[in-house]
């Protein structure tokens, strides 16, 4: 009888949004490496160890267990004394409140401006434009003349001014 080949296991699998799953195969170099331990310290029968390492074992836990009881009542003191949010966040907080303001404005400012074209459209019918007279742009200018005086009985040409104003 033949030999029977291994039905390879896949090292993970990866599952997209769209539904598809993709099959990640490890290679046969990945496979003839040792496998990594888990545990990086291996588990040790205190009541096996001599007075030197047991003293120190001992010691070991009881400094990471301090350590780790610092580390949570120092997360959870900065919770309630608040200092766990950023130091500038009322400068964040502000500049999106003013942003938002303004957003809120264009809009409004927007929806004004329409109601306006709406309220002149209903008022004109035939869709005429309001009839508005403004005068017509010429580029003559005129010379006007200001009088500097120093003394109001005294008038002479050197204190005259002459400015071109366009009209």
């Amino acid at each position: 009888m033949g030999k029977k080949k291994e039905q390879k296991v896949p090292r993970r699998v990866i599952h997209f949004a769209s539904g598809e799953t993709m099959e990640e195969y490890s290679t046969d170099e990945e496979e003839e490496e040792i496998p990594e331990k888990k545990d990086l310290l291996p588990t040790v029968d205190p009541s096996k160890l001599t007075w030197g390492p047991y003293f120190w074992f001992h010691m070991w836990r009881v400094a990471t267990s301090t350590i780790s009881v610092c580390d949570y009542m120092g997360e959870k003191m900065a919770s309630l004394f608040g200092i766990t949010s950023p130091k500038y966040q009322y400068a964040i907080d502000e500049y999106y409140r003013v942003k938002k303001e303004e957003e809120e404005e264009e809009v409004e400012n927007r929806m004004s401006e329409e109601a306006e074209r709406r309220f002149e459209e209903q008022q004109n019918p035939q869709g005429q434009e309001p009839h508005t007279e403004q005068p017509e742009p010429s580029a003559s200018f005129v010379n006007v003349t200001f009088e500097l005086e120093k003394e109001p009985h005294v008038i002479s040409e050197s204190n005259r001014v002459t400015a071109p104003i366009p009209t």
